[in-house]
């Protein structure tokens, strides 16, 4: 490979990481459409970082239940990287999810275009979106347990409720690998004294 070539690859590196590493500063907007001031909320890397912890305490019986961890742990970094650009879009923002998927598809490629692993993060990315593997599905659940995990400190904390993050959960945890996580933090949530 010629130098001009890794100088190439290097600069398509750097301008994909400028981007991501954005997600280090920006504001998840849930937190702050609830209430929370701006700069005790978490940021969208931090909430990536939680969920790849939150797979790695769980990855002893992620690995008997046949579920590889690696692929796992990818697809939950690389699961908010088109926010970069487009933003953290939650319910409240009224876009639909099929205008949501669309812009955050284009801004996906644009991030990745040249990236040298650009495709397998495109197929982690989509895989993802899709919910189409028992890795897929584990990350929508563990992406939602972090949430709420967030939830329950931000209630501690601030001694408030945040019970809409709460609602129709039960369902989703149920029998998984994660129910007693979140059986735990929903029956020991901060109560209003009254």
């Amino acid at each position: 490979m010629n130098t001009p070539d890794i100088k190439s690859k290097i600069s398509d590196s750097i301008a994909s990481l400028e981007h991501v590493y954005q997600l280090k500063s920006m504001a998840r907007s849930g937190w702050l459409q609830s209430g929370i001031a701006a700069e005790d909320v978490e940021s969208i890397a931090s909430h990536s970082f939680g969920m790849s912890i939150l797979i790695l305490y769980l990855s002893s019986g992620l690995k008997e239940a046949g579920i590889d961890v690696s692929r796992a742990l990818s697809m939950a970094l690389i699961h908010d990287v088109a926010e970069s650009i487009v933003g953290d879009i939650t319910p409240d923002d009224a876009v639909l999810s099929s205008e949501k998927f669309a812009a955050e598809s284009e801004a996906f490629d644009v991030i990745m275009d040249r990236v040298v692993d650009g495709k397998y993060f495109r197929e982690l990315w989509d895989e993802f979106e899709a919910n189409k593997s028992r890795e897929a599905r584990l990350v929508k659940r563990i992406d939602k347990l972090d949430m709420l995990f967030q939830a329950y400190l931000y209630e501690k904390k601030f001694s408030l409720r945040l019970d809409s993050f709460w609602e129709n959960m039960d369902d989703l945890f149920r029998g998984s690998e994660s129910e007693s996580l979140y059986t735990y933090i929903r029956l020991n949530r901060y109560e209003v004294e009254g």
